[in-house]
């Protein structure tokens, strides 16, 4: 069982409750949890609401230094029983060959001195959280007054999750046209792999990203009304 938690793309956290209940489907199965924690405490911790880590011997924590000041460095470590990490060691030994060892001594660094986690917690996260305030303020302030549109509640990650209920919203074609007004989004199909079912809203969101500059933000708001109030 995968899961990423705060959810990847539309920045979730999967309750401690729901986490305990495939904890338990895990364990009938005798197969591992694996938990995507790239967004998790203690860094980058990319968390704004209620989020407890928990720990089990069926429970595989996936943890990246990508998104806590090492990005393309590929850093990242995982945290789980003797015999997943046993088996995970030699795989990854082959898979990471020639891996960046610049990177991994300001990674054993940057955790050995403990700062990490507080350039985490006083850095990091209110980076991104003030961008998130910056841009949900700017699309009320931009977005035409007449389009039914949802941003979903940001609990964790560095994304926002726009869904825009009218039936003519495709996301691809949308994101031909915003990248023709240089703003580049991800397409929300792309996150629903599986899913037989004709369900009108996966072709109706797009995840965006909170990286850029506060200038481009606001400017990302204003393209995103100007293209939407044609639909």
């Amino acid at each position: 069982i995968l899961c990423s938690r705060p959810c990847n793309p539309t920045g979730n956290i999967i309750t401690d409750d729901e986490l305990k209940s495939l904890i338990s489907l895990a364990k009938s199965h005798d197969i591992p949890l694996i938990v995507d924690s790239a967004y998790a405490p203690p860094f980058p911790n990319l968390v704004y609401s209620q989020m407890t880590p928990l720990f089990d011997e069926h429970l595989i924590h996936c943890v990246s230094l990508s998104k806590a000041g090492l990005p393309g460095e590929r850093v990242a470590f995982a945290i789980g029983h003797e015999k997943y990490i046993s088996a995970i060691e030699p795989f990854y030994s082959n898979a990471g060959i020639h891996s960046s060892r610049f990177g991994q001594a300001i990674a054993a660094r940057a955790l050995t001195s403990d700062r990490l986690a507080t350039i985490s917690e006083q850095v990091i996260k209110p980076f991104y959280g003030n961008k998130l305030e910056l841009f949900r303020k700017a699309m009320h302030e931009h977005m035409p007054e007449k389009l039914a549109w949802y941003l979903h509640k940001v609990e964790g990650s560095l994304f926002a999750w726009l869904w825009v209920n009218h039936e003519k919203m495709n996301d691809l074609e949308m994101y031909q046209k915003l990248k023709a007004e240089s703003l580049i989004v991800v397409p929300g199909s792309t996150f629903f792999p599986g899913l037989r079912a004709s369900w009108p809203h996966k072709s109706q969101c797009l995840r965006i990203s909170m990286t850029a500059s506060d200038e481009d933000i606001v400017a990302a708001t204003k393209a995103l009304g100007t293209v939407l109030s044609k639909l």
